[in-house]
């Protein structure tokens, strides 16, 4: 007799809680229409990146000196780095450099490992394509400096 007065206690307070759970989920659902909308009107609105946001990868032709270290330090040792060597002054001299931004993970490594600071994470994320052949980058296209979101005249920042 006392197990069962147990075993109905126990079921009262697993409904109580069950309650309570459903109560907390429709206190959420019915909180969502007093809420404003954050839908952004992206070709002309655009969301600013934080701080730390990694874009587009930024390449400075004239500070590398071929040491091939991002290429070691990427986890798919996605960067291609051209260069031959001068025997007349034993330096390296670089010929081109390009990056596959349709393999890149944007992990930063290679900006991170970098020991010229040649390279570097803009803010630039519209990369999208309808033929991937397009986001092979080589020094040329690397090395233009994209266009803030913060100065584009065009386009209103939205800050969330």
């Amino acid at each position: 007799m006392i197990t069962t007065i147990i075993k109905f206690k126990n079921y009262g307070q697993q409904v109580v809680e069950a309650a309570k759970y459903i109560g907390q989920g429709f206190a959420v659902t019915l909180d969502h229409p007093n809420r404003l909308p954050t839908t952004v009107q992206y070709p002309y609105e655009k969301n600013l990146p934080s701080e730390r946001f990694r874009g587009c990868i930024h390449f400075e032709f004239d500070k590398c000196i071929a040491c091939e270290v991002c290429v070691r330090a990427c986890p798919i040792n996605l960067p291609v780095v051209d260069w031959t060597f001068r025997k007349d002054i034993k330096k390296k001299n670089l010929r081109s450099y390009s990056i596959d931004f349709g393999v890149c993970i944007f992990c930063g490594n290679c900006i991170e490992y970098c020991p010229t600071n040649c390279l570097s994470m803009t803010e630039e994320y519209e990369l999208s394509s309808y033929d991937r052949h397009e986001l092979n980058y080589d020094q040329t296209s690397l090395g233009r400096v994209p266009v803030s979101v913060l100065h584009d005249v065009s386009v209103q920042s939205v800050r969330i």
